[in-house]
C-alpha cells in the first residue's frame, strides 16, 4: 500500500477553502453584516491563501500534474524560501488567517474550511513532507536530443490488408 501525500490533500483542500471564503466574503460585504470588516478581510485573505497555494508541488512518487499557469506562483513560493517550503509554516499561516473568519455567519464556512487544511498540514509537516516547485527544473541537454526530438519515419509501404472476400450472389 502506498503512502499518503498529505500535503497534496492539503493543497486542494486551501483551494476550495479560499473559493469559498472570498464567496462569503463577498457575501458578508454586500450583506450589511454588524462585522462586515472582516468580509473585506476574508476576500484579501482568500487571495492570499490563493496565491500561496495554487502551485502545485512535486510528488514523492509518480508525476506531478501542473496547474495551468502555475509557473508564475510557483517562482514566488520558491523565492519565499522556507516560509513556502516548510509545512509548519503554512499550519500556522492558515490557523492564523482562520480565526477572524469564524466571527461572521458569512465566513464561517470558510474559516472552518482553512481550519481543516492548517490541521491536514500539520500531519503532513509530522511526516516529514515539503514543498518541492514543479516545472522549474531545466532538463539536460542529452535528455532534449533523445527524447524529445526523436520523431518517427514516415511508412514506405501501406499497412496490410485482408484479401477482399468473394460476394456471392445468392439470388434465387
Amino acid at each position: 500500500m502506498r503512502q499518503i501525500e498529505w500535503a497534496m490533500w492539503a493543497n486542494e483542500q486551501a483551494i476550495i477553502s479560499s473559493s469559498v471564503i472570498l464567496f462569503g466574503g463577498i457575501i458578508g460585504i454586500a450583506g450589511f453584516f454588524q462585522a462586515w470588516e472582516i468580509g473585506i478581510y476574508a476576500v484579501i485573505a482568500s487571495i492570499l491563501v490563493f496565491v500561496v497555494e495554487y502551485p502545485r508541488g512535486k510528488r514523492v512518487k509518480g508525476r506531478t500534474v501542473e496547474r495551468k499557469f502555475q509557473k508564475p506562483f510557483t517562482r514566488l513560493v520558491n523565492c519565499s524560501g522556507l516560509l513556502g517550503r516548510n509545512y509548519f509554516v503554512r499550519f500556522l499561516f492558515h490557523l492564523v488567517l482562520c480565526a477572524p473568519l469564524c466571527f461572521i455567519l458569512a465566513t464561517i464556512m470558510g474559516g472552518l474550511s482553512l481550519f481543516v487544511t492548517s490541521m491536514i498540514y500539520l500531519a503532513a509537516a509530522f511526516k516529514g513532507e515539503q514543498w518541492k516547485p514543479v516545472g522549474l527544473e531545466e532538463k539536460p541537454a542529452e535528455d532534449l536530443t533523445k527524447k524529445d526530438l526523436k520523431s518517427f519515419r514516415q511508412p514506405k509501404k501501406p499497412p496490410p490488408r485482408a484479401p477482399p472476400q468473394e460476394i456471392h450472389d445468392n439470388r434465387v
